[in-house]
């Protein structure tokens, strides 16, 4: 990965420690847009095993995108104020509970609730994941190098989430 050659100028922090981070940030910001994707396939055996309607299928669908995308600007802020890695530590912690017991929720209600769960973890690490890239990588052309390919992890993700969930549904 030529492309992240000049990461290091600046943040202290070698390069292969840096395209190392940099994956970790990366595989975290794809699995935040593969986890709105994922339910999508599934939801006739969800449909059917919790007994829903439409409207509370809607509700599953839009119960991990509706806090996610509405507490980005929120998320960013306790980033500026309490750290970038704090903040992604904690937010990640968010999503890893809520998405380990979402994978085995006993009703409608708890998986409900952990998929708003995962809309706010998922909301306070982004805006962080953000704030610790910029940190590790200083240099405005690296940066905006590493930022075109975040944008193609982020489509990456939601396109790994269609076909994921179609493979573990089946």
């Amino acid at each position: 990965m030529e492309t992240y050659s000049q990461t290091s100028s600046g943040s202290g922090i070698s390069e292969g420690k840096t395209r190392l981070a940099f994956t970790m940030l990366a595989t975290v910001q794809a699995t935040l847009i593969f986890t709105i994707a994922l339910i999508m396939v599934p939801l006739p055996k969800i449909a059917s095993d919790f007994g829903l309607i439409s409207t509370d299928l809607l509700l599953l669908q839009v119960a991990y995108g509706l806090p996610f995308s509405g507490l980005l600007l929120f998320g960013g802020r306790l980033a500026d104020r309490y750290g970038g890695r704090r903040m992604f530590v904690l937010g990640l912690a968010v999503f890893g509970a809520a998405s380990l017991v979402a994978a085995f929720a006993p009703s409608y209600g708890v998986l409900v609730a952990m998929r708003c769960g995962q809309g706010i973890g998922g909301a306070m690490t982004a805006p962080a994941a953000m704030a610790v890239l910029r940190a590790l990588i200083p240099a405005p052309a690296a940066y905006s190098r590493a930022m075109a390919t975040w944008g193609g992890v982020s489509v990456l993700g939601a396109i790994a989430g269609f076909v994921v969930s179609g493979i573990l549904t089946t």
